[in-house]
């Protein structure tokens, strides 16, 4: 193989060093690439990481077997029991029961 010529390099780190518009421009170039190569697999993490969490909320574990299912199903897929919907209990409690009344009184020491 043949080496690259030590002339090749040094007018490159000349164009770098000299504040040429072909020095500049490599610069730029090289910056644009390195944030290409960080930038881009931050936002696909950041996206992965959101998609997750949507999906995590939509899912609900069965208390019989174990599995995981999309909440919109009310029996499971895998053993047949019958899912309770916490939106539903609570929608059957009426608002009086689920509050507590605080009366002050005054103690005299």
């Amino acid at each position: 193989m043949n080496k690259p010529s030590s002339l090749i390099w040094m007018v490159f780190i000349l164009l770098v060093i000299f504040p040429t518009p072909a020095g500049k421009f490599i610069i730029d170039l090289a910056g644009g690439i390195f944030l290409i190569f960080t930038i881009i697999p931050l936002i696909l993490g950041g996206i992965g990481w959101f998609t997750w969490k949507k999906i995590q909320s939509k899912v609900t574990t069965c208390e019989a077997c174990g599995s995981t299912f999309l909440n919109s199903q009310t029996i499971c897929p895998v053993c047949g029991k019958s899912i309770r919907n916490t939106t539903d209990i609570l929608e059957n409690i009426p608002a009086s029961a689920a509050t507590v009344d605080i009366k002050s009184e005054d103690i005299d020491l």
